[in-house]
């Protein structure tokens, strides 16, 4: 894919009900796909942006609610995805959207959604899909490989149901932070009638309209595939011949304002050390190189937090219709130091170096919004109508406030230092 004009946004138009089939990063080309899995909207409580509310109109009242989740790379048999873990301060569900999201298609971009959820921790949360109450689909399944969004939403209505779409966004919104949806963002990969065909360095991938699409200069065959087996104390499992562990990642990132051309990286734990590469809304287009807007410092084997990453051109990111500007989405993406020079050569070597940590194929990903205004996050994001978002408070900035036995949560605030451990 060519190099698009950072002020155009990212997305194309929208192929709705279908799940594009693009082998996203996999053992060839990069290419994540705009296409819509069907007429829901992506999990977030947000309109098109020209509904006609302003700042003030679109920024919910404060109240006191706070939601996270983590949600990871997947294979699926086309129906179903989990969630790993959601930790949600009031009843509530995990709604999950297309990358149509970004397109403005808020509500027509949701695809599934999980069962009621009370307060609390939930580990494995299983979600069918193409069965959202108010929601027509055309598909009953997942085909290819393409990105989901995953959003917490709130119980506003008492009754059990999940009424987001149902109610054109009036009820049942997302839960917030920085007043924006809280979200994260993993590749799912479908198997048996949905396999997502492996692409080998240069092979074209398949489009819904049965266009082929080569992209070998961004190739990452000699990206070494891995799957996110980090332990709760951040050492990495053995395989069953045990074999030596392929190399894994994390990575968490929670909307906030871009602060002296900067972002923080709450926590990134890489097995072989590495950096952390921030894309713009390009990638979710395919265009892995051209989306790449700033990297951080060479990262030494271990768990990090707080990194501070330098974004190139703050105002230059790429816009989506959703969130509506001043608002980006950014996605950090951990990545090897393959050839180890200590540098990061995987846009200047077209990505022959320095590959993405891979989880079933594809790179290890999370998604955040970030506002380029110096004034902060209360940029009114386009929130339907009438739409009840609950907002973060003071208990909800941006780490993890839940804690179970066996689990590890990050700490209360970033301690402004990385700090390295666990080396694997």
């Amino acid at each position: 894919m060519t190099d698009e004009p950072t002020d155009r946004p990212a997305t194309g138009e929208p192929s709705r009900r279908t799940f594009l089939k693009s082998g996203a990063l996999a053992t060839g080309a990069l290419a994540v796909g705009t296409g819509a899995i069907v007429s829901g909207q992506s999990g977030d409580d947000g309109s098109d942006g020209d509904d006609g509310s302003d700042g003030d109109d679109g920024a919910q009242e404060m109240s006191d609610g706070f939601a996270s989740v983590q949600f990871a790379n997947q294979a699926s048999d086309g129906t179903s995805v989990t969630v790993d873990q959601a930790t949600l301060s009031g009843p509530g569900y995990v709604a999950f959207h297309d990358v149509t999201l970004f397109e403005g298609q808020v509500t027509e971009s949701v695809v599934g959604v999980s069962e009621r959820l009370d307060a609390g921790v939930h580990y494995g949360v299983d979600t069918e899909l193409f069965d959202v109450p108010g929601a027509d689909y055309e598909t009953e399944r997942l085909e290819g490989t393409g990105a989901l969004v995953a959003m917490p939403h709130r119980e506003t209505g008492d009754d059990d149901t999940y009424d987001f779409v149902d109610s054109a966004g009036e009820e049942d919104g997302p839960f917030v932070e920085a007043d924006l949806p809280v979200v994260d963002l993993a590749f799912v990969v479908a198997d048996e009638e949905g396999a997502a065909t492996e692409t080998p360095d240069g092979t074209p991938t398949g489009t819904p309209d049965g266009a082929a699409t080569e992209t070998p200069e961004q190739s990452l065959s000699d990206t070494p595939t891995a799957t996110e087996t980090a332990t709760p104390d951040g050492t990495p499992t053995e395989t069953a011949d045990d074999e030596e562990p392929e190399p894994f990642a994390t990575v968490d990132f929670e909307n906030q304002a871009v602060t002296d051309d900067a972002v923080t990286v709450g926590e990134a734990l890489l097995s072989e050390g590495g950096f952390v590469a921030l894309h713009d809304a390009r990638l979710l287009a395919g265009d892995a190189l051209a989306s790449v807007v700033g990297v951080s410092e060479y990262l030494d084997p271990g768990r990090h937090r707080a990194v501070e990453v330098a974004v190139d051109d703050p105002a230059g990111l790429t816009e989506v219709t959703f969130p509506p500007a001043p608002v980006k989405p950014l996605i950090p993406m951990p990545h090897l130091d393959t050839d180890d020079d200590g540098s990061y050569d995987f846009v200047s070597s077209e990505g022959e170096d320095d590959g993405p940590y891979t989880a079933e194929g594809q790179a290890v990903v999370d998604l955040g919004f970030v506002t380029t205004e110096a004034e902060g996050t209360d940029t009114g994001t386009g929130t339907p109508e009438g739409t009840d978002t609950g907002t973060a408070t003071g208990t909800a900035t941006g780490t993890e406030t839940a804690t179970e036995t066996g689990t590890e949560t990050a700490t209360d605030a970033p301690t402004g230092t990385e700090t390295p451990t666990d080396a694997s």
